[in-house]
């Protein structure tokens, strides 16, 4: 148990660290971005983002969970030809969200408030951020986080790099930021391909059986990351319309410190969730306490991890960026207990994904982000920017709670004889 528990704090360490630096990165850009971009250009930039979260939910149907979780049933299928089924919904399923995006550009221009060319390429990018999601996978549930680190740093890298240039170089303004993000994901994404094919994980042979399979995880879905959108984006568009792009900036400034506390609950969660399917899939009662003890020691360190962020931006935030964007110090606090909850919902939907009752996590998620955007926009009206952090933070506690009681009614697990050790013992 000792060398399984050394690999997991490893794993967790080695994750951790990749996404702790991937996301300083980006956040070391703020200091010079906020100080050459105006706050309607980070407003663009924001939006971008939300239209590859948008595009991504449809291209590849979020198939790629998919096939992370068949890893550990590599040995029954034959698991590079299911990957390969996995491209083939890619292909598919872009060249239809393309379609329809060429064809709705008009209002969708009107409501992003981005360029039609920047919407077209969104849904290339989003494509092929699939193809790395899908080789990130591999090495995740592979627990090869070496490798994992390698392609994480990398994009990072290729898209602090190139923003820098093209930013402050050739002064492209919040397109050089867009321009460095594009292409980051674009070379990685080709990297990966490459790399899959090579290591011999995909085999481009049409299966019925595995594309309904891939359908039956990823349709369900559809709702899930469209509801997880409307959770976490959706109140940048109500920012953008009803207060104004600049402030829409603000907010993301806000958004992107308290990021940290979901890139390091997003890391252990990859570092953990492969350790603890096998463990749960062994329905041993000792091992089921030592499970959930350590996840209420790990909620407790994410909230206070949180309530650390809040209070330190109250310094720190003059530093980081420029005078335009004082205001998202008010946010902060807020924005980073709201991702401490999605945080400590990603451990809980693990037991919902592996069971594969996708269907119902998507009903918790497209309520809780229903939710979430209704009072997002009663709340913009009568509190302004602060309204909007606290409806998102209303909407993750919420989600967190509906996933954690239906994985509970799953797979039930002692939080009560975690909290007051009983005489059970422990097998190592």
């Amino acid at each position: 148990m000792k060398t399984v528990r050394h690999q997991v704090v490893k794993s967790v360490a080695l994750f951790s660290g990749t996404n702790i630096l991937a996301a300083a990165i980006p956040l070391l850009l703020l200091p010079i971005l906020t100080r050459v971009l105006t706050a309607a250009d980070y407003g663009l930039v924001a939006m971008y983002a939300l239209v590859i979260t948008a595009f991504g939910a449809l291209t590849g149907l979020s198939a790629h969970g998919a096939v992370g979780m068949r890893y550990f049933d590599r040995t029954e299928i034959d698991y590079p030809r299911y990957i390969g089924n996995a491209m083939i919904l890619l292909f598919v399923t872009s060249t239809c969200v393309f379609a329809i995006v060429l064809l709705a550009a008009g209002p969708l221009e009107e409501l992003t408030q981005l360029p039609r060319k920047w919407l077209l390429i969104g849904v290339g990018v989003s494509a092929l951020q699939f193809v790395l999601l899908i080789r990130l996978s591999v090495y995740q549930s592979a627990k090869q986080a070496g490798s994992f680190a390698t392609f994480r740093i990398s994009q990072a890298l290729v898209d602090a790099g190139l923003s820098i240039v093209l930013v402050l170089g050739l002064a492209l303004a919040w397109e050089g930021r867009l321009i460095g993000q594009s292409a980051a994901i674009v070379l990685l994404g080709i990297v990966a391909s490459v790399s899959l094919a090579v290591g011999g994980w995909v085999k481009l042979e049409p299966d019925r059986k595995y594309i309904a399979g891939l359908l039956k995880f990823g349709v369900p879905l559809v709702p899930h990351v469209v509801g997880g959108m409307l959770l976490t984006s959706v109140d940048r568009i109500f920012i953008a319309n009803v207060i104004g792009i600049s402030q829409t900036g603000v907010y993301l400034v806000a958004v992107q410190i308290s990021l940290g506390i979901y890139l390091i609950a997003d890391a252990c969660n990859r570092a953990i969730s492969p350790w603890l399917i096998e463990t749960l899939k062994m329905a041993d009662p000792a091992k089921d306490i030592r499970i959930t003890r350590y996840t209420l020691l790990y909620f407790l360190f994410l909230m206070c991890s949180a309530i650390a962020v809040g209070i330190g931006s109250i310094w720190a935030l003059p530093l980081v960026v420029g005078p335009a964007f004082g205001g998202a110090a008010k946010l902060i606090w807020i924005t980073a207990i709201a991702q401490a909850f999605a945080g400590m919902y990603l451990i809980v939907a693990n037991v919902i994904f592996y069971q594969e009752k996708t269907a119902f996590l998507s009903v918790i998620t497209i309520s809780c982000g229903i939710l979430g955007a209704v009072l997002s926009y009663l709340f913009l009206h009568i509190f302004g920017l602060v309204g909007a952090a606290v409806a998102q933070l209303i909407a993750q506690a919420t989600m967190f709670t509906g996933a954690l009681l239906f994985a509970q009614h799953l797979r039930p697990l002692p939080w009560f004889a975690a909290l007051f050790p009983t005489r059970v013992r422990t097998t190592d």
